[in-house]
């Protein structure tokens, strides 16, 4: 048949038939007519004539890194290239907070307590409708719209499951997103039983179309349809490889189907488009560059000022105690007692020299004086000030002078101690030291070849705690881990640690514990990482 040969084909074969001396019954003509008027409607949706397609679009949210990088494009709190910043506050907040952190707080409220680690956290959608179609409905029309698809949604997910919805008017074309947190009637995360398979997401698409789209004179778009947004892709793709080269499109050759080559200036205006996506994504990646170097900055600075007003703290209190300490030498001497003076300065040298060594004869020496102990106290402060590292002994020190002041009950613990006092000094742990630095670099092989080496990391890790940390340790909590080599351990060392201790010091533990460590590393990585944010729209 002609008709196979493409569009041209049609339309003389439909000539054809209305030509020929053959007579024809009005029902056939009326059935050819609205055949060929069908054809011709989809070519201009095509070709962009006419269209007057809505579109709704679901994509699966794997983790919660995913999920946060998803919502902060929502709520504009990173760099959205196709959006106008002067036109975000026309933006309207249909469901839940106005920020991601709420957002994941509201699903984290709503999740169940055991997760799988390949579930589907969560299902976006993406409501729209065809340019044309969405800039001639007035803004009354369109928020009725798209109130309806969260209607819709809402009946498919249960309005409780429906974490946040936000119209866009800071786009090209409004649109909504939608996010729900996927549970079943078991309250389990179930993807599946909202998209299924293909043919379910198109069952979808049809029935989405037929209970709200159409209602607003929004068709179903073309079924089978690979249509994208290209453009948005490239530009993503672009600000994430973060490299200079345009990758031009290729000139397209003449075959029978598109009837002859594409011109010059088709394929100048194809390399034109292209080339301004690739520029857009570079100046997308400069700008955050720039951002995070300013950032940076701020904070290098501010840390200079702190620690100049720190010194100038300091500074002062010496010149105060220099001052006080030599009317005090004055004062003896005019008494006559300038040698027990000396032998005073001679007693406090020699205490201070016993405190930076960590010496515990001082503290045992003070028992049972709660004024003594406190002076001891004010002494250590002031020889091992804020921010300082500390040595071994130490450290040992400062934790039996805590215990003391807190068997005394006078709170003066409480007074001295400050989340961010002390930086100590790293322990000469060397197993625990190797194993972090090769977990910071692979995951997937293990730190440890030899058994003598996997033997000294296990005596390093239960040598370092108490026998309460260590079960609770077996029992899965990483963080008595934070302050093993002194210094504070992030949560993803932690972890990483845990795990390594498990699965590297043959240690028994049950595999519930191990698969919670294993998942909340997860989750900790991808909190990490600099996630590429997905094209959602």
């Amino acid at each position: 048949m002609v008709a196979r040969r493409g569009p041209n084909c049609l339309v003389s074969t439909h000539t054809h038939f209305l030509q020929t001396d053959s007579p024809m019954s009005a029902e056939p003509r009326k059935l050819l007519d609205e055949g060929w008027s069908k054809v011709r409607g989809s070519m201009q949706g095509l070709h962009g004539e006419g269209k007057s397609f809505g579109i709704m679009r679901t994509a699966k949210i794997k983790t919660l890194g995913n999920m946060g990088a998803s919502l902060q494009h929502t709520f504009r709190e990173r760099e959205t290239p196709n959006a106008d910043p002067d036109r975000t506050r026309d933006n309207t907040i249909l469901v839940g907070g106005d920020n991601s952190k709420d957002v994941l707080a509201a699903w984290k409220a709503r999740a169940p307590e055991k997760i799988r680690t390949n579930a589907v956290h969560g299902l976006e959608y993406f409501i729209g409708g065809s340019p044309e179609k969405m800039k001639a409905m007035s803004r009354e029309e369109q928020d009725t719209y798209f109130r309806d698809a969260l209607s819709w949604i809402e009946n498919r997910h249960g309005k409780e499951n429906v974490l946040s919805a936000m119209i866009h008017r800071d786009e090209t074309t409004p649109h909504m997103t939608v996010m729900t947190i996927p549970l079943d009637d078991r309250g389990k995360l179930n993807c599946r039983s909202f998209v299924g398979n293909k043919k379910a997401l198109s069952d979808l698409q049809t029935d989405f179309a037929e209970k709200v789209s159409e209602k607003h004179g929004l068709r179903r778009g073309i079924k089978g349809s690979t249509a994208r947004h290209e453009r948005v892709q490239r530009v993503y793709g672009a600000y994430m490889s973060g490299e200079g080269a345009v990758a031009l499109p290729e000139r397209v050759r003449g075959s029978l189907l598109r009837g002859g080559k594409e011109s010059d200036a088709e394929w100048h205006a194809r390399a034109t488009e292209a080339a301004t996506d690739a520029l857009r994504g570079f100046q997308m990646k400069m700008r955050e560059e720039k951002l995070d170097m300013e950032a940076q900055l701020n904070t290098a600075q501010s840390m200079i000022r702190s620690l100049q007003e720190l010194k100038q703290s300091y500074k002062a209190q010496l010149d105060d105690a220099r001052g006080t300490l030599s009317r005090l030498v004055s004062s003896l001497e005019m008494a006559d007692r300038g040698a027990e003076a000396n032998a005073a300065l001679e007693a406090y040298t020699d205490l201070e020299t016993k405190i930076l060594d960590g010496d515990l004869g001082v503290l045992k020496d003070a028992a049972g004086s709660p004024d003594r102990i406190g002076r001891i106290a004010e002494i250590f402060d002031r020889v091992v000030p804020e921010g300082s590292a500390m040595t071994e002994e130490q450290a040992r020190f400062d934790r039996a002078l805590d215990l003391t002041l807190d068997a005394m009950g006078d709170g003066k613990v409480a007074k001295r101690k400050d989340p961010v006092r002390i930086a100590i000094e790293a322990r000469a742990l060397p197993h625990i030291q190797k194993a972090l630095a090769h977990l910071a670099q692979d995951q997937i092989t293990p730190p440890f070849s030899r058994r003598d080496e996997r033997m000294a990391f296990r005596a390093e890790i239960e040598g370092s705690l108490s026998e309460d940390q260590l079960a609770a340790l077996k029992q899965g909590d990483e963080t008595v881990l934070e302050d093993v080599l002194g210094d504070h351990l992030s949560q993803q060392q932690q972890l990483s640690l845990a795990l390594a201790y498990f699965d590297h010091g043959d240690v028994d533990v049950d595999a519930g514990v191990r698969r919670g460590v294993i998942e909340r590393l997860v989750d900790a990585e991808y909190g990490q990482k600099h996630q590429d944010p997905g094209l959602r729209h």
